[in-house]
């Protein structure tokens, strides 16, 4: 996917940007949590294509992408099922913080909770924080580097929550869809694992 190379101050911009966004969301908590989502995750989307290109196109959703999408979706399922298993062992408060996580469900119907994962946020996030902050990074700062960079800043936005597990598995999270993107040279793979797993986990089978 051909895209404009783009300079610091836009990616800076659109950081601070998302910091807003996600300490109104997580920390103020003044309006609903999915529709706030559903405004915040889009307009990062759409400011970085705006900046850049869209980093991903139609002919990117192959069967090969369906397949690394799935499968990863699978693999990230277990590791947070196995996080959050070791966790209760090492934190006393680790089962309260996943529960304080859970919470959101109750802001919504789950088929639209489900609709608003598939279709807005989780694309949203993927085109904004792996086919912009982190692509940014990378070609900036070098491969390894900028993947390790674009999942810090994506757990470091999750600070604000004032929830470690949540930050966690944000950083879990931001190093294996990065890694992914990384190594597939395909935004797609990630588009979907994000989809599927978070629904996964959100929805039909929650580890808690």
């Amino acid at each position: 996917m051909v895209s404009r190379q783009v300079s610091a101050l836009p990616v800076l911009f659109s950081l601070a940007l998302a910091a807003v966004f996600w300490y109104l969301i997580f920390s103020v908590q003044l309006f609903n949590f999915w529709l706030s989502m559903a405004v915040a995750a889009p307009v990062l989307a759409a400011l970085s294509m705006l900046f850049q290109g869209p980093p991903v196109s139609k002919e990117d959703f192959d069967r090969r992408a369906f397949l690394f999408g799935f499968l990863s979706a699978l693999g990230l399922y277990f590791l947070f099922w196995l996080g959050y298993t070791v966790s209760q062992w090492l934190f006393s408060f680790a089962q309260g913080q996943v529960h304080s996580i859970y919470q959101i469900r109750t802001e919504g119907q789950p088929l639209l909770i489900a609709l608003v994962l598939l279709f807005i946020t989780s694309p949203a996030e993927e085109i904004f924080w792996r086919g912009f902050i982190q692509k940014w990074a990378m070609d900036r700062f070098g491969e390894l580097p900028g993947w390790l960079l674009g999942s810090l800043v994506y757990a470091g936005v999750h600070i604000s929550s004032v929830n470690f597990m949540l930050v966690m598995a944000a950083l879990v999270a931001g190093l294996f869809w990065g890694w992914l993107y990384w190594r597939a040279r395909n935004l797609a793979p990630c588009i979907i694992s994000h989809c599927l797993w978070t629904v996964g986990i959100f929805l039909l089978f929650p580890v808690m």
